[in-house]
């Protein structure tokens, strides 16, 4: 058993910790509906893991095709965005969802220069989208992020897309640096969301920041996955199994002080 599909099993444990916890908090919560998208969430986070970690055991280091654990990201993401509530706005135009989509855009195009596989990536690429633009639109009206952090996402997200798609056209002895560069802002921005995310939970701090910091941190974290590979690509997957556990935190957190 390797190191990724024991780091699976330890998600699929917090990922069930963290479903059976939502579930318990339905009818405690005033904020009851997101409570329920977030439970379906992780059902079907959960769902996806169960049928990865199958597919594993009997085709060992053999790449799967287009698969139902897809459909399983998708609904999480859909889940997990429609978990923020909907726009007060209706129609509105806002600088942070064209940002998101820009960037969920330029992601799946890098996937699909990684990969090869267009219509996955680019189902990926919308329901991932969907979910950070409804994430930073909300952030925004919200007033969680303070400037220095917008100007840091600002800077880094053009960044980092364009030293990605640079390493394709790179002599190779350049390659390695900037795929080092570029795992550097995406674990650097990692660290700094969590550490962001964590003081938020602690009593007395406003619940609805700490709910949107950990889904911040877990949005992240899922970008850092989805570009990484080998141990970069484990790091990444333990980090985003924290940032689970802290999203499922907030929650509660959220529900007790309702």
């Amino acid at each position: 058993m390797n190191a990724t599909v024991s780091l699976n099993l330890i998600q699929t444990g917090v990922l069930l910790f963290a479903f059976i916890g939502a579930v318990r908090l339905v009818g405690v919560d005033r904020h009851t509906t997101r409570v329920v998208f977030f439970a379906f969430a992780m059902a079907c986070a959960l769902l996806s893991n169960l049928y990865w970690l199958t597919y594993d055991i009997l085709r060992p280091e053999t790449r799967m095709p287009f698969a139902a654990n897809e459909i399983g990201e998708w609904a999480l993401f859909l889940l997990l965005g429609a978990s923020l509530g909907t726009d007060s706005v209706p129609g509105a135009l806002h600088p942070e969802a064209v940002c998101a989509a820009l960037f969920s855009t330029a992601s799946a195009a890098l996937w699909i220069a990684w990969s090869g596989e267009w219509v996955q990536d680019i189902l990926t690429g919308a329901a991932y989208g969907y979910f950070i633009c409804r994430l930073l639109v909300r952030i925004r009206r919200e007033g969680v992020f303070s400037g220095w952090e917008w100007v840091v996402l600002a800077a880094v997200c053009p960044v980092l897309i364009a030293a990605q798609a640079s390493i394709f056209f790179v002599p190779v002895a350049l390659k390695r640096p900037l795929d080092l560069f570029c795992y550097a802002l995406l674990f650097a921005v990692a660290v700094l969301m969590i550490a962001r995310a964590v003081p938020a939970l602690k009593k007395g701090a406003p619940a609805e920041a700490a709910v949107l910091r950990t889904f911040a941190a877990y949005a992240w974290a899922l970008t850092a996955l989805y570009m990484s590979a080998g141990g970069f690509y484990t790091a990444a997957l333990m980090l985003s199994t924290l940032c689970i556990l802290l999203m499922f935190l907030a929650l509660r957190r959220e529900a007790a002080a309702a």
